[in-house]
């Protein structure tokens, strides 16, 4: 036998009758069982989930991989590609079942690459009792029990033909591992699944995040493949599980602490939070052109003041005499513990008053109006005062669009002193805003 054009890795824990359904599904697939290997990796249950493997060995090339204790679906899902075969890894969880082409059209995608890395996610059908029903009975499900209520979350989040444009700028966002694909190559560069990730949700996003990243951030290195269907099956979901997705989203922010991955601060939907990471990656971008955010423009008293725990963003600014328990956000340095590339609209590592002040050179000017309102807010509760530095030698708004700008910054402070005490001074080459 040559090499399996797949291999699927299939993490478990604990629920066999589950596990039995999704290895149907894959017993079941119109591309053939020599073409593909299974791996299960079993996460520690306490019973042994072996013999519900056991059963399809005459039917798939199916190997149960038993961890002796629970370590999490990241684990898991190492354990399992750590033995996989293939040159792509096809991820699928054990609450999945497999519509009969899903495989076919995972392979078809690389292969169709022509060896060139790719991500492929496929469409979930969060389907109730009626299609799970049908599963049972070994059935396919009908388009009346696949309707738009029962459908992929990621559609309606994604309708907008803007958000739909915006997924090559940020795919990670969309990229949930009951039903997606890798090539091996690229899995084992980024070290696989962050093990640190125990509890529920985003350890997949995170991994796709370092996947785009990784290769530069291509437009066509990940698809979405709305014929490479799986259905998730029913099943209870704690809402302490749930919550624990706060604390993954602190933790990975921490881990990235860049302006794309900040965009997720909002409770917005998916294709809104696409949106902010193409408009702030252009703002970045456009704000460097137009030489905006430089420390030249700020007045000698402002100079003089950044001796005592100051949060500066801008670009260059951590070259600046800072005192001590200052923090840079300087997009023209590199990311280490003392400067990030966030926008300051994710502060939540930095204790509550830990600042004296928060200068923010131009970038704040490309926020959208609700979160230059998050900024001021949470940036108040960090630092005593915020100080909002708007150079005079900038372009217009219409020039900088698609890309928000604030071009009258009377109104900003307007807007403001509805709900601050504000203080507008005008020096030669900049206007600062002093919010308090």
């Amino acid at each position: 036998m040559g090499r399996f054009r797949l291999s699927v890795v299939v993490p478990a824990y604990n629920n066999a009758p589950l596990l039995d359904l999704t290895l149907g599904g894959l017993a079941r697939q119109t591309m053939p069982a020599a073409d593909f290997e299974v791996i299960v990796n079993d996460d520690g249950s306490p019973v042994p989930l072996a013999p519900a493997v056991d059963k399809y060995a005459d039917r798939l090339n199916v190997t149960c991989v038993r961890a002796e204790r629970n370590r999490g679906r990241s684990a898991g899902r190492n354990a399992g590609a750590a033995r996989a075969g293939a040159d792509v890894v096809v991820f699928v969880d054990a609450d999945t079942v497999a519509h009969p082409a899903l495989l076919e059209r995972h392979a078809a995608y690389h292969e169709g690459r022509g060896g060139r890395p790719g991500v492929l996610l496929g469409e979930r059908f969060d389907i109730d009792w009626a299609a799970a029903g049908a599963l049972l009975r070994g059935e396919s499900p009908t388009p009346a029990m696949l309707d738009a209520y029962r459908g992929d979350p990621r559609d309606g989040h994604t309708a907008h033909p803007q958000h739909r444009r915006d997924f090559a700028r940020a795919p990670w966002l969309l990229g949930f591992t009951h039903n997606a694909s890798v090539d091996k190559a690229t899995f084992d560069a980024v070290g696989g699944f962050d093990e640190a990730i125990v509890k529920w949700g985003l350890e997949d996003s995170e991994l796709f995040y370092r996947v785009f990243h990784h290769h530069g951030g291509p437009p066509d290195l990940f698809a979405r493949d709305p014929e490479a269907i799986a259905y998730h099956m029913p099943h209870y979901r704690p809402t302490g599980e749930l919550l624990g997705t706060l604390d993954n989203i602190r933790y990975i922010a921490r881990k990235h602490p860049r302006y794309d991955f900040e965009a997720m601060h909002s409770p917005a939907t998916l294709g809104q939070v696409m949106g902010r990471v193409r408009l702030y990656s252009d703002a970045v971008a456009a704000c460097r052109r137009a030489g905006l955010g430089r420390p030249a423009v700020l007045p000698a008293e402002v100079r003089a003041g950044l001796t005592d725990r100051t949060l500066i963003a801008g670009y260059g600014v951590s070259r600046l005499p800072l005192g001590p328990g200052s923090h840079t956000f300087d997009q023209d340095a590199p990311i280490d513990e003392t400067n990030w590339h966030r926008l300051g609209l994710m502060l939540h590592d930095f204790r509550t008053g830990q600042f004296a002040q928060f200068v923010h050179i131009d970038l704040w000017r490309c926020l959208m109006p609700d979160d230059l309102s998050l900024l001021v807010t949470k940036g108040l509760r960090k630092a005593d005062r915020i100080v909002l530095v708007a150079s005079h030698a900038a372009p217009d708004a219409a020039s900088m669009l698609p890309v928000p700008f604030v071009e009258d910054v009377e109104y900003a402070a307007r807007m403001l002193e509805a709900r601050f005490d504000v203080a507008t001074t005008v020096h030669e080459e900049a206007t600062l805003l002093t919010v308090r």
